[in-house]
């Protein structure tokens, strides 16, 4: 289940072994399964289930995102081996948002024009700059499924008062 921690939010997780058992069983739902009903649909994205202390510091470590990491990708193999050959065109990927894993999701864009675009944010708000010499799947010491490739960018929001800055990194399956 997907939550966050309004009152309470730099508690010590209790029940680790139990939400990353279900993180698992999460991941293993997509074994066999492929969304084909929204493919009129630009994407559709399944975010993280967790709590965000799980996946977020201060409250998490290392392994722990790994850990989720994981799932997220193997939930993205599983989806890519269940696509049907009349979707072959679209895209699963994972995003994975660091080191803020809350807003991570597994996406499968339906409309390739889109996924290009999803990456091009550039304006006076946004920004994502690709990122190079650095890999999170290294970081974070897992591997990505084969034939998946990993795209870092640095992504920055900024509004009136702030700027918040984090990494999001892209996995998807090489073109053919």
């Amino acid at each position: 289940m997907r939550r966050i921690s309004f009152n309470r939010p730099k508690e010590k997780l209790r029940g680790i072994k139990r939400r990353l058992k279900s993180i698992d069983s999460w991941s293993e739902s997509f074994n066999g399964f492929f969304p084909k009903e929204f493919s009129t649909e630009k994407y559709i994205n399944y975010k993280i289930p967790v709590l965000d202390r799980l996946v977020n510091p201060p409250t998490t470590t290392t392994n722990i995102q790994a850990h989720c990491a994981k799932a997220m990708l193997q939930a993205a193999s599983y989806l890519e081996e269940a696509k049907p050959k009349e979707l072959h065109k679209s895209i699963v990927t994972v995003l994975l948002t660091y080191p803020n894993m809350f807003g991570s999701e597994v996406c499968i864009f339906f409309d390739n024009d889109y996924f290009e675009t999803f990456f091009k944010r550039n304006n006076e708000t946004e920004k994502l700059i690709l990122l190079s010499g650095k890999s999170l799947v290294q970081e974070l010491k897992i591997e990505a499924p084969n034939n998946f490739t990993e795209t870092g960018f640095q992504f920055t929001v900024k509004d009136e008062s702030n700027t918040f800055e984090e990494e999001w990194w892209s996995y998807r399956l090489n073109p053919k």
